[in-house]
Protein backbone atom coordinates (compact mmCIF):
# COMPACT_ATOMS: atom_id res chain seq x y z
CA UNK A 1 0.00 0.00 0.00
CA UNK A 2 1.41 3.74 -1.39
CA UNK A 3 1.96 5.31 2.18
CA UNK A 4 0.42 8.74 2.66
CA UNK A 5 3.42 11.83 2.53
CA UNK A 6 4.14 13.11 6.20
CA UNK A 7 2.04 15.24 7.76
CA UNK A 8 3.21 18.72 8.52
CA UNK A 9 4.66 19.26 12.25
CA UNK A 10 3.02 22.50 12.64
CA UNK A 11 2.32 24.39 15.57
CA UNK A 12 -0.88 26.70 14.86
CA UNK A 13 -2.64 29.27 17.16
CA UNK A 14 -5.78 30.82 16.49
CA UNK A 15 -6.81 33.69 17.71
CA UNK A 16 -9.99 35.41 17.63
CA UNK A 17 -10.05 38.94 17.59
CA UNK A 18 -11.86 41.88 18.08
CA UNK A 19 -11.82 45.14 15.70
CA UNK A 20 -15.42 47.49 16.60
CA UNK A 21 -17.34 44.33 17.80
CA UNK A 22 -16.41 42.44 14.74
CA UNK A 23 -14.07 39.45 15.91
CA UNK A 24 -11.94 38.19 13.31
CA UNK A 25 -9.72 34.84 12.82
CA UNK A 26 -6.27 35.07 12.06
CA UNK A 27 -4.21 31.91 12.36
CA UNK A 28 0.13 31.69 12.36
CA UNK A 29 2.25 28.65 12.10
CA UNK A 30 6.19 29.57 13.45
CA UNK A 31 7.38 29.87 9.91
CA UNK A 32 5.36 32.81 9.49
CA UNK A 33 4.93 35.94 11.74
CA UNK A 34 2.03 37.03 14.33
CA UNK A 35 -0.75 38.30 11.73
CA UNK A 36 -2.16 40.38 14.60
CA UNK A 37 -2.59 43.68 14.91
CA UNK A 38 -0.79 45.03 17.74
CA UNK A 39 -3.90 47.79 18.32
CA UNK A 40 -6.39 44.96 18.59
CA UNK A 41 -7.20 43.13 21.95
CA UNK A 42 -6.88 39.22 22.19
CA UNK A 43 -10.35 38.05 23.09
CA UNK A 44 -8.93 34.12 23.39
CA UNK A 45 -6.20 31.16 21.80
CA UNK A 46 -7.06 27.77 20.57
CA UNK A 47 -4.13 25.72 20.46
CA UNK A 48 -3.44 22.46 18.38
CA UNK A 49 -0.50 20.99 17.81
CA UNK A 50 0.02 18.83 14.72
CA UNK A 51 2.63 15.73 14.45
CA UNK A 52 4.08 13.98 11.92
CA UNK A 53 2.72 10.61 10.81
CA UNK A 54 3.90 8.12 8.00
CA UNK A 55 0.11 8.03 7.49
CA UNK A 56 -3.59 8.36 8.00
CA UNK A 57 -4.54 5.81 11.18
CA UNK A 58 -2.18 7.03 13.92
CA UNK A 59 -3.74 10.17 15.58
CA UNK A 60 -5.89 9.72 18.59
CA UNK A 61 -8.96 11.97 19.01
CA UNK A 62 -10.87 10.04 21.36
CA UNK A 63 -9.46 8.04 24.87
CA UNK A 64 -11.64 5.28 25.23
CA UNK A 65 -9.83 4.29 28.08
CA UNK A 66 -10.81 7.05 29.96
CA UNK A 67 -14.29 7.19 32.27
CA UNK A 68 -15.93 10.19 30.73
CA UNK A 69 -15.09 9.16 26.88
CA UNK A 70 -17.20 5.67 28.27
CA UNK A 71 -19.89 7.47 29.40
CA UNK A 72 -19.95 9.92 26.09
CA UNK A 73 -19.94 7.37 24.02
CA UNK A 74 -22.76 5.02 25.25
CA UNK A 75 -24.71 8.09 25.30
CA UNK A 76 -24.10 8.69 21.77
CA UNK A 77 -26.81 5.66 21.27
CA UNK A 78 -29.39 7.39 22.98
CA UNK A 79 -29.52 10.71 21.07
CA UNK A 80 -31.93 9.79 18.43
CA UNK A 81 -34.39 9.49 21.55
CA UNK A 82 -33.26 12.04 24.08
CA UNK A 83 -31.62 14.59 21.98
CA UNK A 84 -28.52 16.28 23.36
CA UNK A 85 -29.67 16.48 27.04
CA UNK A 86 -28.14 15.62 30.42
CA UNK A 87 -31.00 12.44 30.42
CA UNK A 88 -29.27 10.98 27.57
CA UNK A 89 -25.85 10.46 29.56
CA UNK A 90 -27.91 9.67 32.77
CA UNK A 91 -28.89 6.80 30.56
CA UNK A 92 -25.84 5.44 29.62
CA UNK A 93 -24.31 5.92 33.49
CA UNK A 94 -27.67 3.11 34.26
CA UNK A 95 -27.03 1.03 30.46
CA UNK A 96 -23.19 0.63 31.43
CA UNK A 97 -24.44 -0.28 35.57
CA UNK A 98 -21.91 2.03 37.21
CA UNK A 99 -23.04 4.54 40.37
CA UNK A 100 -25.23 7.28 39.60
CA UNK A 101 -22.50 9.21 41.62
CA UNK A 102 -20.26 8.86 38.14
CA UNK A 103 -22.27 11.98 37.06
CA UNK A 104 -19.79 14.00 38.93
CA UNK A 105 -16.84 12.66 36.67
CA UNK A 106 -18.72 15.35 34.22
CA UNK A 107 -20.15 17.46 36.23
CA UNK A 108 -16.71 18.52 37.52
CA UNK A 109 -15.04 18.89 34.32
CA UNK A 110 -12.20 21.40 33.84
CA UNK A 111 -13.78 22.21 30.40
CA UNK A 112 -16.56 23.43 32.45
CA UNK A 113 -18.95 22.91 30.13
CA UNK A 114 -22.42 21.70 30.30
CA UNK A 115 -23.46 17.95 29.82
CA UNK A 116 -25.04 18.70 26.27
CA UNK A 117 -22.05 20.77 25.55
CA UNK A 118 -19.75 17.88 26.97
CA UNK A 119 -22.01 15.47 24.44
CA UNK A 120 -21.92 17.59 21.43
CA UNK A 121 -18.56 17.83 21.35
CA UNK A 122 -17.54 14.64 21.90
CA UNK A 123 -20.15 13.37 18.94
CA UNK A 124 -17.87 16.25 16.70
CA UNK A 125 -14.44 13.99 17.96
CA UNK A 126 -15.86 11.11 17.62
CA UNK A 127 -17.13 11.27 13.66
CA UNK A 128 -13.70 12.71 13.43
CA UNK A 129 -12.37 9.73 14.71
CA UNK A 130 -14.80 7.65 11.96
CA UNK A 131 -13.99 9.61 8.90
CA UNK A 132 -10.19 9.15 9.55
CA UNK A 133 -10.87 5.73 9.59
CA UNK A 134 -13.27 6.00 6.11
CA UNK A 135 -10.13 7.88 4.90
CA UNK A 136 -7.82 5.43 5.82
CA UNK A 137 -9.99 2.52 4.48
CA UNK A 138 -11.31 3.87 1.59
CA UNK A 139 -9.88 7.29 0.17
CA UNK A 140 -6.57 6.05 1.05
CA UNK A 141 -6.59 2.42 -0.62
CA UNK A 142 -9.78 2.01 -2.69
CA UNK A 143 -8.31 1.63 -6.63
CA UNK A 144 -11.15 4.14 -7.70
CA UNK A 145 -10.54 6.74 -4.98
CA UNK A 146 -6.62 6.93 -5.30
CA UNK A 147 -7.25 8.10 -8.52
CA UNK A 148 -9.88 10.50 -7.70
CA UNK A 149 -8.44 14.48 -8.12
CA UNK A 150 -7.82 16.48 -4.77
CA UNK A 151 -11.46 18.48 -4.91
CA UNK A 152 -13.04 14.96 -6.13
CA UNK A 153 -11.74 13.22 -2.91
CA UNK A 154 -12.82 16.17 -0.75
CA UNK A 155 -16.53 16.35 -2.04
CA UNK A 156 -16.13 12.68 -0.83
CA UNK A 157 -14.95 13.07 2.51
CA UNK A 158 -17.65 15.76 3.55
CA UNK A 159 -20.49 14.09 2.00
CA UNK A 160 -19.30 10.72 3.96
CA UNK A 161 -19.21 13.09 6.98
CA UNK A 162 -22.13 14.66 6.52
CA UNK A 163 -24.09 11.54 6.42
CA UNK A 164 -22.20 10.59 9.46
CA UNK A 165 -25.43 12.79 11.06
CA UNK A 166 -27.89 10.86 9.29
CA UNK A 167 -29.16 8.84 12.47
CA UNK A 168 -29.34 11.98 14.41
CA UNK A 169 -30.19 14.29 12.18
CA UNK A 170 -33.73 15.28 13.67
CA UNK A 171 -31.49 16.21 16.66
CA UNK A 172 -28.93 17.94 15.37
CA UNK A 173 -30.29 21.73 15.68
CA UNK A 174 -30.07 21.09 19.07
CA UNK A 175 -26.80 20.19 19.51
CA UNK A 176 -25.47 23.00 16.94
CA UNK A 177 -27.66 25.45 19.32
CA UNK A 178 -25.23 24.71 22.25
CA UNK A 179 -22.13 25.44 20.08
CA UNK A 180 -23.08 29.05 19.56
CA UNK A 181 -23.61 29.96 22.98
CA UNK A 182 -20.92 32.93 23.26
CA UNK A 183 -18.74 30.68 26.33
CA UNK A 184 -19.05 27.92 24.33
CA UNK A 185 -16.91 29.01 20.99
CA UNK A 186 -14.03 28.42 21.85
CA UNK A 187 -14.26 24.81 22.24
CA UNK A 188 -16.90 25.01 18.80
CA UNK A 189 -14.39 26.59 16.57
CA UNK A 190 -11.50 24.55 17.75
CA UNK A 191 -13.61 21.48 16.67
CA UNK A 192 -14.35 23.24 13.19
CA UNK A 193 -11.05 23.77 12.53
CA UNK A 194 -9.68 20.73 13.29
CA UNK A 195 -12.35 19.27 11.24
CA UNK A 196 -10.97 21.65 8.28
CA UNK A 197 -7.97 20.90 8.72
CA UNK A 198 -8.44 16.62 8.67
CA UNK A 199 -10.78 17.02 5.54
CA UNK A 200 -7.90 19.00 3.56
CA UNK A 201 -5.18 16.65 4.64
CA UNK A 202 -7.39 13.52 3.84
CA UNK A 203 -7.83 15.00 0.00
CA UNK A 204 -4.19 14.82 -0.15
CA UNK A 205 -3.45 19.13 0.75
CA UNK A 206 0.06 19.08 0.31
CA UNK A 207 0.27 22.97 0.28
CA UNK A 208 3.64 24.47 2.12
CA UNK A 209 3.17 28.02 1.90
CA UNK A 210 -0.08 30.72 2.69
CA UNK A 211 -2.16 28.26 1.11
CA UNK A 212 -2.11 25.86 3.69
CA UNK A 213 -4.35 28.02 5.62
CA UNK A 214 -7.00 29.36 3.34
CA UNK A 215 -7.76 26.05 1.96
CA UNK A 216 -8.68 25.20 5.32
CA UNK A 217 -10.73 28.44 5.86
CA UNK A 218 -12.55 27.54 2.59
CA UNK A 219 -13.27 23.89 3.71
CA UNK A 220 -14.70 24.96 6.81
CA UNK A 221 -17.10 27.08 5.32
CA UNK A 222 -18.26 24.68 2.60
CA UNK A 223 -18.78 22.32 5.80
CA UNK A 224 -20.72 24.77 7.86
CA UNK A 225 -23.19 25.76 4.91
CA UNK A 226 -24.07 21.90 3.75
CA UNK A 227 -24.45 20.92 6.89
CA UNK A 228 -27.13 23.89 7.63
CA UNK A 229 -28.34 22.97 4.76
CA UNK A 230 -28.41 18.97 5.00
CA UNK A 231 -30.74 19.87 8.02
CA UNK A 232 -33.58 20.47 5.64
CA UNK A 233 -32.73 18.12 3.34
CA UNK A 234 -35.50 15.51 2.91
CA UNK A 235 -34.45 13.62 0.05
CA UNK A 236 -33.40 9.80 -0.25
CA UNK A 237 -29.42 9.70 1.18
CA UNK A 238 -29.33 13.23 1.37
CA UNK A 239 -29.48 13.53 -2.51
CA UNK A 240 -29.93 17.53 -2.63
CA UNK A 241 -27.22 18.04 0.09
CA UNK A 242 -24.91 15.78 -2.22
CA UNK A 243 -25.17 17.96 -5.18
CA UNK A 244 -24.76 21.06 -2.46
CA UNK A 245 -21.12 20.02 -1.76
CA UNK A 246 -20.08 19.51 -5.27
CA UNK A 247 -21.30 22.76 -6.19
CA UNK A 248 -19.62 24.50 -3.34
CA UNK A 249 -16.54 22.53 -3.57
CA UNK A 250 -15.52 23.13 -7.95
CA UNK A 251 -16.59 27.15 -6.86
CA UNK A 252 -14.30 26.64 -4.28
CA UNK A 253 -11.60 25.30 -6.95
CA UNK A 254 -12.74 27.55 -9.57
CA UNK A 255 -11.76 30.34 -7.10
CA UNK A 256 -8.62 29.23 -6.51
CA UNK A 257 -9.38 27.31 -3.55
CA UNK A 258 -9.47 30.23 -0.79
CA UNK A 259 -7.87 33.23 0.08
CA UNK A 260 -4.76 34.31 -2.23
CA UNK A 261 -3.26 37.06 0.66
CA UNK A 262 -3.34 37.69 4.47
CA UNK A 263 -5.33 40.84 4.20
CA UNK A 264 -8.26 38.01 2.64
CA UNK A 265 -7.36 35.47 5.55
CA UNK A 266 -7.25 38.33 8.02
CA UNK A 267 -10.83 38.86 6.63
CA UNK A 268 -11.83 35.32 7.14
CA UNK A 269 -14.21 35.87 9.73
CA UNK A 270 -14.96 32.80 11.80
CA UNK A 271 -17.63 34.15 13.63
CA UNK A 272 -19.75 34.74 10.88
CA UNK A 273 -19.95 31.27 10.32
CA UNK A 274 -21.23 31.02 14.01
CA UNK A 275 -23.86 33.59 12.97
CA UNK A 276 -24.65 31.82 10.17
CA UNK A 277 -25.93 28.86 12.17
CA UNK A 278 -27.67 31.03 14.58
CA UNK A 279 -29.87 32.66 11.65
CA UNK A 280 -30.95 28.87 10.40
CA UNK A 281 -31.11 27.29 13.50
CA UNK A 282 -33.40 30.53 14.90
CA UNK A 283 -35.83 30.08 11.83
CA UNK A 284 -35.86 26.52 12.14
Amino acid sequence: MKKKGKRKTCHIRTTLLNTNNSPRLTSHCNMFKTLRPSRIPRVFNITRLYHSTDHIGTNTIINNNQIESKILTKAIDYIPQYGFHSKTITKAIHDLQYPDSLISVLTSSPSGYSLPMQLMIHWLKLKRQELEIFASNTVATDSESTELSESEKLKQLIKYRLKLNTPIKNQLSQGLSHLVVPYNLSASIEELLNLGDDLAFYAGDKSNDFAWYSKRAGICSIYVKSELFMLNDQTAELRLTDQFVDEHVDDFVKLGQGYNSIEQWIDFNAISLVNLFKSQLARG
